[in-house]
């Protein structure tokens, strides 16, 4: 019978030495980790969304307000408003303005925003580390319980837009398109480790503004020594040799003014506002082919000006006056001068932000029914992006979500 081996002191100091070095590595791991660094308080029950309204109401006061410096517009998702500031996510109550759950991280939010996707309404909280605007988390809106996540490379700020099917996360070199589950479909522009090297069409390109309507994106682009902004249209997802599908690009202004904006894409054409050499609401083939031009009252607008989709309708805001165009068709049915920002629609009316409150419209042609006036302390101007939550409004400017309750 073979003698057990004997362990000498030496033996076991060796293996105390690397049980130790295994539990100081793993504490390390499990304390710089996501998970130990995150404060999730969801909501044990789901919120439940209001009854759409039946009219707009007479008058409206301020229910409550909330700073938001995360959001570029309010967020409305599972019948509550979202708010993002400084690193936490908060749902709340949209009468009362009372937190029903709670999200935070120890990494400073880049951006807060909704999306309705197969089904179901999420949060989209994406932090800052590192890697850029690279930390994203999906959190259901009834709830603010965790998804899904995602982490990869990404620029130092994004701007965000949706559909039904596809998430856009655009920064200044690269874009990324996801899926419901946050996983990745297209990524453009800036590539590190390249799957498929010599996918991408272009290189060293500014990437200026972009919408995606399924299946395909549109994105504004400034690339090298070229005179003009480019607009080019991609497939949301690759193709079958697992390629990036190009299906037009061509330069549509012989200027470097005022960058132009991605107002839609629709299921043949895309919709650009153009605001040098004059304001111009422009269609687009997806093949770069100009299809139509309106002219709009309007000047010079940036990021903080963003389309709102929905009732059959999307609102662009000009600066000077806020067009409606037809979702189907892209074209314009009509614009509403000396307004602050997009439209929503409540009850059948089309509700813009004025200077003295919300004006009413009617849907079909514009023309004015009444000015409800509404409180705004602390605005000093800029951007007003409007949302719709049963019979209440969500106003947001700057960093300041207001609710106004009838």
């Amino acid at each position: 019978m073979l003698k057990p081996e004997r362990r000498t002191p030496v033996d076991l100091l060796i293996v105390a030495v690397l049980v130790a070095v295994v539990i100081v590595a793993g504490v390390a791991i499990w304390a710089t980790s996501s998970v130990e660094n995150t404060a999730s308080d969801p909501s044990p029950v789901a919120a439940a969304p209001p009854a759409s309204a039946t009219a707009v109401p007479a008058s409206y006061t301020e229910a409550w307000r909330a700073a938001s410096d995360a959001t570029a517009g309010p967020v409305i998702v599972g019948g509550v408003v979202v708010t993002g500031d400084g690193d936490t996510v908060v749902g709340h109550d949209s009468t009362s303005g009372r937190q029903l759950w709670s999200y935070r991280r120890d990494l400073p939010l880049c951006g807060v925003s909704g999306w309705s996707a197969s089904g179901r309404d999420y949060a989209i909280a994406v932090y800052r580390n590192s890697r850029g605007c690279s930390e994203v988390t999906a959190l259901f809106g009834s709830t603010g319980k965790r998804a899904t996540t995602r982490s990869s490379d990404a620029d130092n700020t994004l701007d965000f837009s949706s559909d039904r099917d596809y998430f856009v996360a655009q920064g200044d070199t690269r874009l990324e398109i996801w899926r419901s589950d946050l996983v990745r479909t297209i990524e453009y522009g800036r590539v590190d480790a390249p799957v498929n090297p010599g996918s991408q069409p272009r290189s060293g390109c500014e990437l200026v503004s972009s919408a995606v309507g399924s299946p395909k994106v549109a994105i504004v682009e400034r690339c090298g020594i070229e005179p003009g902004y480019r607009l080019t249209v991609l497939g949301s997802t690759l193709d079958s040799n697992e390629k990036l599908e190009e299906f037009g690009s061509t330069l549509i202004t012989a200027d470097l003014g005022s960058p132009p904006r991605v107002v839609a894409v629709g299921s043949d054409s895309v919709a650009v506002y153009v605001s040098s050499p004059e304001p111009m609401l422009e269609t687009y083939a997806f093949d770069g082919t100009l299809r139509n031009r309106t002219s709009l009252l309007g000047g010079p607008v940036g990021a903080e000006s963003k389309p709102i989709s929905g009732d059959g309708i999307v609102t662009f805001w000009t600066g000077k006056a806020t067009v409606v165009l037809d979702a189907e068709t892209l074209q314009a049915r009509f614009q509403v001068p000396e307004t602050l920002g997009p439209g929503v629609v409540m009850a059948g009316s089309l509700l813009l932000p004025s200077a003295t409150g919300i004006s009413e419209h009617k849907l079909v042609d514009g023309q004015p029914i009444r000015s409800i006036p509404v409180p705004r302390d602390g605005y000093t101007g800029g951007v007003i992006t409007l949302g719709v939550i049963g019979d209440e409004l969500v106003q947001q400017w700057g960093s300041t979500v207001s609710v106004l309750s009838p």
